[in-house]
């Protein structure tokens, strides 16, 4: 152990590269071998890579400029649409290993990077597709370049900064916490005020602004789609106080970090910062200040409404970094050794699990993969029963359907990408998909509605001139999933306006599955 620690502080840069890179390959070999399709929003953002813009519906343009990369070079099999992740997440952790080293020594450097590398939240984010793998590389290398602007201004890391808020905005709005964060260190720390307050500074507002500012075009020319869907999410219109929502939030957070890193964390604000020295404390208080903003932000938001775990993971970047501080400065480097160890031998079990369907059946964990499960049945079943009925478009009425058929059905055969559609809940689309595929009002048409939604489909029935019940189609998914629709067969696709009446007649109104003729639902393997 004493010769390796020599070697890596003999030269650490080197070592850091080689260990965070090695943990990097091991995770880009698992994402060519797993067994997992795309989930439903990974097609979605794959089908935004298409067409390249500066937004789209539900998100900002990183993720689907990252996904058109990466697929223009290697094809669109599942492992080249999320290549992106490992790699990405890598980065991250070289820039925080570079930050702790350079705050607080070469030792909180290592253990933020592996605090970082194996939290939990970047196993799984390393093997699907997500904003968090783009926002938390762009934040670490935000804090570095801050970081150095602190010790004394520079050209290159003025530039690294702009570039690093522009493309974290790109990623995900979540960048607003890295913005906070520099405002209040420019208020309460003065090297980083000083560090800030020159002509340099002006190049990080232009990069950044030049990054911005086509999104926020796009957006206003768009009546604010993704603002607004970023805004519908928190569901403040459904807002009442429940505390009992906190416990739950702080479970998440320890989910995401993981629970000794978390209890470090949380723990090192209250047994730590009040005793350590002035000059580590203005250190800690300068972490504090991209943490505890997201933190704080989200657990009030899960307070009032809902909140999502991976909400305020922007926090757990400068996390990674403070944690290993405390760590060390504490004497709980075997608290946090053991919690990194824990998470390794876990996140070994969830890529063994992705890679085995049986293994993550066996282990109960069916549940956790079935979004992602038997498409290539589904468009078989779905595109035979629309063949039995000369159907000439597949309609659905949930969301998460409509494009897991989009990606699966174009790779099984590219024009029944383009007869599937989503039927419309609203008036205004309320999601891509809606947007995108909108259901043909052909009065001549044949339409083969797969429905899942049994509080709809009274209101579907009313949108066509006939709605004839086939039956139920059910994928089986392994370990006792499955996918199920009721089948129906339709013509005549007019809305009816929605009204005040139409909401009030339709409120409380389910329908169970129509039968067909058989009376009995079919399986499809």
């Amino acid at each position: 152990m004493n010769s390796l620690i020599k070697r890596f502080s003999a030269a650490p840069v080197m070592w850091a590269t080689l260990l965070i890179g090695a943990l990097v390959l091991f995770r880009l070999v698992a994402l060519i071998l797993a067994a997992p399709g795309l989930g439903p929003d990974e097609a979605q953002y794959w089908r935004w890579s298409h067409e390249l813009d500066w937004g789209y519906f539900s998100k900002p343009p990183l993720i689907a400029w990252m996904i058109n990369a990466t697929t223009s070079v290697f094809g669109h099999d599942e492992w080249a649409v999320r290549l992106y992740a490992p790699l990405t997440h890598g980065i991250a952790a070289f820039f925080l290993f570079l930050l702790g080293r350079r705050a607080y020594g070469l030792s909180v450097g290592g253990w933020a990077a592996a605090t970082y590398i194996l939290m939990p939240g970047v196993w799984l984010s390393s093997g699907i597709v997500s904003t968090d793998g783009l926002l938390l590389p762009c934040i670490s290398l935000a804090l570095y370049s801050l970081w150095r602007q602190r010790e004394g201004a520079s050209w290159t890391f003025a530039i690294c900064l702009g570039l690093a808020i522009g493309l974290g905005f790109l990623a995900k709005y979540a960048a607003i916490y890295l913005v906070l964060g520099i405002a209040i260190v420019f208020i309460i720390d003065r090297p980083t005020r000083r560090g800030l307050l020159n002509i340099r500074s002006l190049a990080t507002l232009v990069i950044a602004a030049a990054l911005i500012t086509p999104n926020i075009m796009w957006n206003a020319a768009n009546d604010f789609a993704t603002v607004s869907h970023t805004a519908e999410n928190t569901k403040w219109g459904d807002a009442a106080l429940n505390f009992q929502h906190f416990p739950e939030f702080l479970l998440d957070q320890m989910a995401v970090f993981g629970p000794f890193s978390f209890a470090i964390l949380i723990g090192g604000l209250a047994l730590i910062l009040p005793s350590t020295d002035p000059e580590s404390a203005g250190k800690d208080r300068w972490l504090l200040s991209f943490i505890l903003p997201a933190l704080i932000a989200i657990s009030i938001q899960a307070v009032i409404s809902r909140a999502h775990a991976n909400w305020a993971a922007s926090a757990y970047a400068a996390g990674s970094v403070l944690a290993a501080s405390w760590a060390i400065r504490a004497n709980w480097g075997g608290l946090l050794k053991f919690g990194l160890v824990l998470q390794f031998i876990v996140g070994l079990i969830f890529v063994s699990m992705s890679i085995s369907p049986a293994l993550a059946d066996k282990a109960g964990f069916a549940n956790a993969y079935k979004r992602a499960r038997g498409w290539p049945q589904t468009v078989e079943a779905l595109r035979a029963r629309a063949e039995a009925i000369g159907a000439s478009e597949i309609v659905f009425d949930e969301r998460e359907n409509w494009h897991g058929l989009d990606y699966y059905g174009e790779r099984a055969d590219p024009q029944l990408a383009e007869r599937i559609s989503l039927w419309r809940r609203h008036d205004a689309p309320h999601s891509f998909g809606e947007s995108a595929a909108p259901v043909s009002d052909d009065p001549t048409a044949t339409l083969l509605v797969a429905s899942v939604r049994s509080d709809f489909r009274a209101r579907e029935r009313a949108d066509f001139k006939t709605f004839e019940g086939l039956g139920e189609l059910v994928i089986p998914l392994g370990g006792g999933r499955e996918r199920r629709f009721c089948l129906y067969r339709a013509t005549g696709y007019a809305p009816l306006p929605r009204t005040a009446e139409y909401e009030a007649a339709f409120r409380d109104e389910r329908e169970d599955c129509s039968t067909g003729p058989e009376n009995e639902p079919s399986t499809d393997q």
